[in-house]
């Protein structure tokens, strides 16, 4: 017979083993995904610019950092978009990282209308 004790590790224990972490790495090929504030990537081949929509919230500007600034991209957004792409033909090399992050209002549901080239 289980004890309280017992009981509450057991539960502990699935909790945990469930309760993996998800990394950009593990996305599938391919893909953009939200986290947080940030928009996550994994990519097999280089990307050369970018668009999408955040869906269910309001983007208030892109916050420095992530690997479209480390390779000179110059993203610009709306309230719903965001659209990235290097005036000097620039990419970012295929991989996965952290793309950009965004400073929005709300809790976004997605993203949306995905344009990767």
């Amino acid at each position: 017979m289980f004890t309280k004790l017992n009981k509450l590790y057991l539960s502990l224990i699935a909790v945990l083993m469930f309760n993996v972490a998800y990394t950009q790495c593990d996305m599938p090929d391919n893909s953009l995904s939200i986290s947080g504030s940030d928009i996550w990537y994994n990519s097999t081949e280089d990307i050369g610019g970018f668009q999408f929509n955040v869906d269910d919230a309001t983007i208030n500007s892109v916050l420095p950092g992530g690997d479209a600034s480390t390779n000179g991209f110059t993203v610009s957004n709306s309230s719903s978009t965001v659209l990235g792409f290097s005036f000097t033909g620039g990419v970012i090399p295929a991989g996965c990282g952290t793309l950009l992050s965004l400073d929005f209002n709300g809790e976004p549901s997605g993203l949306s209308g995905i344009v990767v080239s």
